[in-house]
């Protein structure tokens, strides 16, 4: 209560003349130990993050460190993705026409795919082929897709579209680029 009182006649804080005893004077970092700086600072919520800077600006995107699949973790098995194509192969703008994103339908496409192949390797008699495999799958995309593109009005996909598989693999020469429709859905009557 006195420092307080000496506040209101003086005018001045008794912390503003460095009257702080030495117990005090090492809690508010101001002792004669300089690695309680240090310390301090490592503590720091934002430390952390300039230690992720650091590191990351270190290590780059080589092999172990990068997000992307390529680079993170190689693979033989060529990569393939999807896009929706027209009837003469043009492609079309799928989020637009439906809200989902290509990768999405690659994935969905995939998902079908893997199923079926599972169900085909369960079965004494498999009666699909590598082909039919793929075209099953594509039609069932393909009508997700209408379907999808049918509550969107006029984006509606009316005309006939094809589900177009891309593959590019790794060979000698370099990398190749395979092109082909897995699966087409007729144009809708008016």
């Amino acid at each position: 209560m006195s420092n307080w009182r000496n506040i209101r006649k003086n005018g001045r804080s008794p912390l503003s003349d460095g009257e702080l005893k030495g117990d005090e004077n090492q809690k508010m970092g101001k002792g004669s130990d300089s690695g309680k700086g240090w310390a301090v600072v490592k503590r720091h919520p934002i430390f952390p993050v300039f230690v992720f800077i650091v590191v990351s600006m270190i290590t780059g995107e080589f092999y172990p460190f990068s997000p992307f699949s390529m680079y993170s973790n190689p693979s033989p098995k060529p990569l393939r993705f999807c896009y929706l194509a027209d009837e003469e192969g043009k492609a079309l703008p799928v989020l637009w026409h439906t809200g989902v994103s290509p990768a999405s339908m690659t994935k969905k496409y995939n998902t079908h795919r893997g199923e079926l192949e599972e169900a085909v390797e369960e079965d004494p008699h498999p009666t699909l082929d590598d082909d039919a495999i793929r075209a099953e799958s594509g039609k069932k995309v393909l009508n997700w897709v209408r379907t999808l593109s049918q509550k969107r009005p006029n984006r509606e996909l009316k005309q006939s579209i094809q589900l177009i598989e891309v593959a590019i693999s790794a060979e000698e020469s370099g990398l190749a680029e395979t092109t082909r429709a897995v699966a087409e859905l007729e144009a809708m009557a008016p």
